[in-house]
């Protein structure tokens, strides 16, 4: 008898800087390394990534450092 398992829950979110105008988006799953943290700008294959393979920790704590920062430094810190 096999038992069915529920699926781990994803979670997602949307943030908008406010003093550079940038929208960032973020997504994974509580208790495991898989979350990512990217800058949404209009096409999906030109995003920059922040932050890949990471926990959620320091997904957070990256949205937190990168609120004071201008556009041009968000996007040097991304990986194109």
């Amino acid at each position: 008898m096999e038992v069915s398992r529920k699926p781990l829950a994803k979670v997602e979110g949307k943030k908008k800087l406010r003093l550079s105008g940038l929208v960032i988006q973020w997504r994974g799953t509580p208790n495991l390394d898989d979350w990512v943290a990217f800058i949404v700008n209009g096409t999906r294959s030109r995003r920059l990534i922040l932050a890949d393979r990471t926990s959620e920790r320091k997904v957070k704590t990256l949205l937190h450092r990168i609120e004071g920062l201008s556009k041009r430094e968000i996007e040097r810190l991304a990986k194109g």
